[in-house]
């Protein structure tokens, strides 16, 4: 990565890149000096809580969610994707706001019980579902298991006929066009992920003939991080129309349709905003073409909703100079906040990053930033222009409530997990505890 590749753009009173400005709009900072959810400052909880920390603002989640349903309109159930954030306090936030659930394992099923949803309300996707899973989900009473391959399939009928059970079947569909505008593809041509359209009757039928399963209806999830609402309405349409077909050809009806989701929302400088409203026009127009009583339509967001709530804060530790450039090395890193600092990304950019008590603050210091751990991968930035940092200095990265802990290699080194504060009414309070260096040794043998 050059120094280009990593400078948003600046004025003399601090960044003005696009997605750092909305990050900050939906904290209600954009016109402040210091960074604040729900009007508590965030040096107040560095200062409370230690750093690194994870806060999550409630407020922000709840807005979240009535925003995306008022752009996709009441004939839409608005599903959370637990994977993007298997917090128990966030879940039970958003289960609050009226949205419901998928999951895609038995530990993210144990986390919506607790947060207070029903087992038979919930969505288990994922194509790895291994038997104690499938047998386990069962015993609980599960909703609906979007099944993603023949094998798959087979082991459920057992496994529900041994409990004399009827499992409720929606078929995770891969269509050929896939998901266009994504920057993960999870489906189109070949893919581990659902069934492919052609091999869908033959599973249709096999749901038919056997007694321990109950046809319900389709899903379809062709990738994420879309920021193209016209390849979302696309997709949705397709399996709309393959479902119209199906229903024609083998005389089955499918009283549940999920579309996917997978809606693009700015993780690094420079990424555009998706267009929620076009999208819902777009989806509105499927559902109009396609309705019938009784049917059932979800979208499943995880990111989406989730990002915008969530600041992860992390202290300057050391600065110095090395050959002519600044460096940075903060108390987090890669370990706590593997996507901000582009892993698995083919293009590494800059996330959105603030100096926290100083937002306005001219951008006069090109400084590269990363973590304490012993691999050049722990890097946020190179030669960001950012205000002079000295140790001690408290960094916040915007867009942080999702794929944050539980998607980043918390045990390499051996340092402690940061805490999770949840903010609600000006009122935090601690939802995850703080690691110890203890932990490096929990669960181990001599």
């Amino acid at each position: 990565m050059t120094p280009d590749d990593s400078r948003p753009e600046h004025d003399g009173t601090g960044q003005r890149d696009p997605a750092v400005v909305a990050a900050l709009r939906a904290l209600g900072c954009a016109d402040t000096d210091r960074l604040a959810v729900d009007g508590v400052p965030v040096a107040e909880l560095a200062d409370r809580f230690g750093t690194p920390l994870y806060v999550f603002s409630a407020p922000t989640l709840r807005e979240r969610a009535r925003r995306v349903q008022a752009a996709l309109g009441p004939r839409v159930e608005l599903l959370w994707s637990i994977k993007a954030n298997p917090s128990l306090a966030v879940t039970a936030c958003l289960r609050g706001a009226g949205v419901g659930c998928e999951i895609a394992s038995l530990g993210e099923l144990l986390v919506a019980e607790a947060a207070g949803h029903a087992p038979a309300s919930l969505r288990f996707a994922g194509p790895g579902k291994a038997a104690a899973e499938l047998d386990a989900a069962l015993a609980r009473g599960l909703g609906t298991f979007h099944v993603e391959s023949r094998d798959e399939l087979d082991e459920l009928a057992r496994l529900a006929a041994a409990r004399d059970l009827v499992a409720a079947v929606a078929i995770r569909v891969n269509l050929p066009s896939g998901l266009g505008g994504a920057r993960m593809r999870m489906g189109g041509r070949s893919s581990r992920f659902g069934v492919d359209a052609e091999q869908v009757p033959e599973l249709v039928l096999a749901i038919d003939a056997a007694p321990s399963l109950r046809l319900t209806g389709l899903h379809v999830y062709g990738g994420t991080q879309c920021f193209d609402a016209a390849a979302f309405v696309a997709q949705a349409r397709a399996l709309a129309e393959h479902a119209a077909r199906w229903e024609r050809d083998l005389g089955v009806a499918f009283d549940e349709l999920d579309v996917g989701g997978g809606f693009g929302i700015a993780v690094f400088a420079g990424d555009p905003e998706f267009d929620l409203d076009a999208a819902g026009r777009g989806l509105a127009e499927v559902i109009a073409a396609h309705d019938r009583p009784g049917r059932r339509w979800f979208v499943e967001l995880g990111r989406y909703l989730a990002a915008p709530a969530g600041v992860y804060l992390t202290r300057v530790v050391r600065q110095k100079v090395s050959g002519g450039e600044h460096h940075a090395a903060l108390d987090g890193g890669l370990h706590h906040a593997a996507a901000q600092a582009g892993f698995g990304a083919i293009v590494r950019r800059p996330p959105l990053v603030v100096c926290a008590d100083r937002l306005r603050a001219a951008a006069e210091t090109p400084v590269t930033i990363g973590g304490p751990l012993c691999t050049p991968a722990d890097r946020f930035a190179e030669q960001l222009p950012l205000p002079a940092l000295l140790a001690g200095d408290l960094l916040a990265l915007l867009h942080c409530g999702a794929y944050g802990l539980s998607y980043s290699p918390t045990r390499f080194l051996s340092h402690a997990a940061p805490a999770e504060v949840l903010v609600d009414g000006g009122e935090a309070r601690v939802v995850r505890l703080r690691g110890e260096p203890a932990d490096a040794l929990r669960g181990q043998l001599p």
